[in-house]
């Protein structure tokens, strides 16, 4: 069943990624930044809506980050992204119609309990890989890197 709604712990989900979490120390704007991006296209096929929960000061949404399947919330002040999430999931009509995506294992007990569902943030980063993969054209032959022309034949 595809759900609606997708909801992904973000910091989670880019502790996975050695290269983002790296990223983490000097530039956590860039490292979201390219999270959001990563996961874009297989949040887009996998629900309707897709929902990322950062922690963070910031709280509110991130303008710059939301498209019209994606949206980027940070967490007020004094209440974690995992508090924000269990939130939505209790007080959404259908919480079996949500997937959460969290490698928290008390985080993924309590929106289980509450009815939604929940993938690891390994298994969603590896479902990521196999879809951006999909996105290049098989033209190239055996052994040979794809050109620009292959990515955009339509051009830019």
């Amino acid at each position: 069943m595809r759900p609606d709604w997708l909801i992904i712990d973000g910091y989670n989900l880019l502790h996975v990624v050695d290269e983002l979490k790296a990223m983490l120390r000097s530039d956590q704007g860039l490292a979201r930044h390219r999270l959001v991006r990563m996961v874009e296209g297989t949040g887009h096929r996998m629900a309707l809506q897709t929902t990322i929960v950062f922690d963070g000061k910031e709280s509110g949404q991130d303008a710059a980050l939301t498209s019209k399947h994606l949206e980027i919330y940070f967490s007020p002040g004094k209440h974690t992204a995992d508090t924000i999430i269990e939130r939505l999931v209790r007080r959404f009509p259908t919480p079996g119609k949500i997937l959460v995506v969290t490698s928290d294992r008390a985080e993924a007990n309590a929106v289980l309990s509450d009815g939604a569902q929940v993938m690891s943030s390994q298994e969603f980063m590896d479902q990521c890989k196999l879809d951006a993969r999909k996105i290049i054209p098989k033209r190239t032959r055996p052994g040979e890197e794809p050109k620009l022309g292959d990515l955009f034949p339509d051009g830019l």
